[in-house]
């Protein structure tokens, strides 16, 4: 059972993607990273004041007093909670709070994703808007609370997400790291890593990687002896891999 709670976790840092870009549209660099470590500081506040005021509602499911009910959404548990007078002010606002901390990342993602269709892909603005601005919605609109929601973000999160903004970025560091070496010699110059650092982010790629892999297999299999398997493949692999 907790181990189906790694899919929407990773699916929450789905954010990191949007990184690069935004650097790169910011007037500063500076900027841009002090945006992101608000935003980051901002979600995880209110996420943890969602989670704090929907605690109290677990023991009531563990109880059965909500058996019967088809939505076991947090959010509808809370409003829940109240009983036949209903939620609390302080309920409500919490729930508020959840809403405003996800819509707001919403203007980000469909700005980066309209420049991206029209400067990458070569879309026109019109398209690119309704791609990017309107089909999404339309896509909500009709699938959120589906019986297929919860499982799409749980294996987007693992299959796709997992790996995107966990593993893929320490690759491309190490791939940094690999051409500047190569400039630093081609110009005669010292290069600044010794090789501990990349050996140190090898390593940890490696490990993640590798954990994300037993988590897909156990969340599939539900055998600990293949997720092993399937960590040790994996490590094996990646560790092979030259940058």
């Amino acid at each position: 059972q907790s181990l189906s709670t790694v899919g929407p976790i990773m699916f929450n840092f789905a954010f990191i993607v949007t990184s690069p870009s935004s650097v790169c549209l910011a007037k500063k660099e500076t900027i841009a990273y002090k945006a992101l470590g608000m935003a980051c500081v901002a979600m995880g506040t209110m996420y943890a004041m969602v989670g704090l005021t929907g605690a109290s509602v677990s023991n009531a499911v563990k109880n059965g007093m909500y058996e019967g009910e088809t939505d076991s959404n947090l959010l509808s548990l809370i409003m829940m909670s109240g009983g036949e007078d209903g939620a609390s002010m302080l309920d409500l606002c919490i729930i508020a709070l959840f809403g405003f901390s996800t819509v707001a990342s919403i203007p980000v993602y469909c700005l980066l994703a309209k420049e991206t269709l029209i400067t990458d892909a070569g879309v026109a603005p019109l398209p690119a808007f309704l791609l990017s601005n309107v089909l999404p919605w339309v896509i909500v609109a009709l699938t959120y609370n589906a019986a297929f929601f919860d499982a799409f973000v749980n294996w987007s999160g693992l299959l796709i997400l997992g790996y995107t903004n966990f593993s893929m970025p320490l690759l491309l560091d190490l791939k940094l790291k690999t051409v500047r070496a190569a400039r630093a010699m081609g110009e005669n110059m010292v290069s600044s890593d010794d090789g501990s650092t990349t050996k140190t982010t090898k390593s940890i790629m490696v490990l993640v990687t590798a954990s994300i892999t037993s988590v897909i297999v156990i969340s599939i299999a539900n055998s600990l002896t293949l997720a092993a398997a399937a960590f040790l493949l994996t490590a094996f692999m990646v560790a092979g891999v030259k940058v």
